[in-house]
């Protein structure tokens, strides 16, 4: 047997062509010279999320041939979680301890078996939730160029209803087409579909759209119409889902003037807004990092917050992780120019371990 030292020679020595998605902070396909480079230690990890990589591997015998549109029916996928070291590359003891109990379990089992079962009680599989597993079947698909579930013509058919009629029709409608749609946001007829809906269906829709349209690249009309949205909500959940959608979105003024309007003071920090500091910690930190003016605003709004600093902690631990807020966040906590509280917030912060945020 031919030494194993990478993934890669793993899924050689398997006969398997593998493609990789990040299923992190969002969903991303990997480039093939990307997984080269960062499973060989030549380069950081491309989508660090609380430092490890949350991998999806899509595993394909080689000598399967098909002139058949493409199809996840004869593919293995591989949920992965593995750890970044503190250079934000993949952990390579860590990774060679995977890959033995994967070739442990092949030659025990036989490769068929071995690979379909190479995860069970494995420390490093995870099992995505129900939304990012929608999304993810949704992207793959579109990718493949399959045919949408039955679910996704259900979707459309409501959403070109009259949506004012306010009946619960809405409540049929399964996950996984919404997510179809969102995968879809950049084709014409369907992003009027969304712009349209956005602002007049169902809450409980509107926020698993959201979810989904995360992962995308936004055409500037949706952009638009969620910044619109983000204006005039008063619902702090349904502020943080259109955050969350407008994530992937560039920082400009037409964006950032909101954002501001929706933060509000400085020494103010209610529950409801920590829904949308959560939503900017875990999904916007590059917005953070690019602007050190709403990176301060957060901190000062958490370090006035009367709960022992728990909010605080929490969300310096979660963007001290990130590679985009981590200098900029340390520059300001060690500023000279905080506020008295944030310097007290600071000074608490390796006091106690950080409790759970609700």
């Amino acid at each position: 047997m031919n030494k194993i030292e990478s993934l890669s020679d793993l899924f050689d020595m398997v006969e398997c062509d593998v493609n990789y998605y990040d299923l992190g902070r969002h969903i991303t396909k990997i480039t093939p010279q990307q997984a080269i480079q960062f499973d060989r230690k030549q380069q950081v990890y491309p989508f660090p999320f609380r430092q490890h990589a949350w991998l999806a591997c899509l595993l394909k015998k080689k000598h399967l041939k098909s002139t058949a549109p493409d199809t996840t029916a004869d593919t293995v996928i591989w949920f992965l979680k593995l750890p970044l070291d503190e250079a934000g590359c993949l952990n390579l003891g860590t990774r060679d301890h995977f890959i033995k109990s994967i070739v442990d379990k092949i030659l025990h089992k036989g490769e068929a078996k071995g690979l379909s079962e190479a995860l069970e009680d494995s420390p490093y599989a995870f099992k995505p939730d129900q939304e990012r597993m929608a999304s993810f079947h949704a992207i793959l698909g579109k990718d493949l160029r399959q045919t949408p579930s039955v679910y996704f013509q259900d979707v459309v058919t409501h959403l070109s209803s009259d949506l004012s009629a306010q009946n619960d029709d809405w409540q049929l409608l399964g996950l996984q087409g919404i997510a179809e749609l969102a995968a879809r946001v950049n084709e014409a007829n369907y992003q009027e579909l969304i712009n349209k809906a956005l602002p007049v269906a169902a809450k409980p829709v509107v926020s698993a759209l959201c979810h989904a349209l995360e992962h995308e690249k936004l055409p500037e009309s949706v952009q638009n119409v969620l910044i619109k949205q983000l204006q005039t909500e008063q619902d702090a959940l349904m502020q943080a889902s259109y955050l969350r959608a407008l994530s992937r979105t560039t920082l400009n003024d037409t964006l950032l003037l909101p954002l501001f309007g929706l933060l509000g003071s400085l020494t103010e920090c209610k529950e409801e807004d920590l829904h949308n500091i959560a939503a900017l910690a875990a999904k916007c930190p590059h917005w953070l990092g690019q602007n050190p003016q709403l990176l301060r605003i957060i901190m000062e709004k958490l370090a006035h917050r009367e709960d022992g600093y728990i909010a605080f902690k929490q969300i310096t631990a979660e963007l001290s992780q990130h590679s985009e807020t981590k200098q900029p966040l340390w520059r300001l906590l060690r500023s000279g120019h905080a506020s008295p509280a944030l310097a007290q917030a600071v000074g608490y912060l390796f006091t106690e371990t950080p409790k759970s945020l609700q």
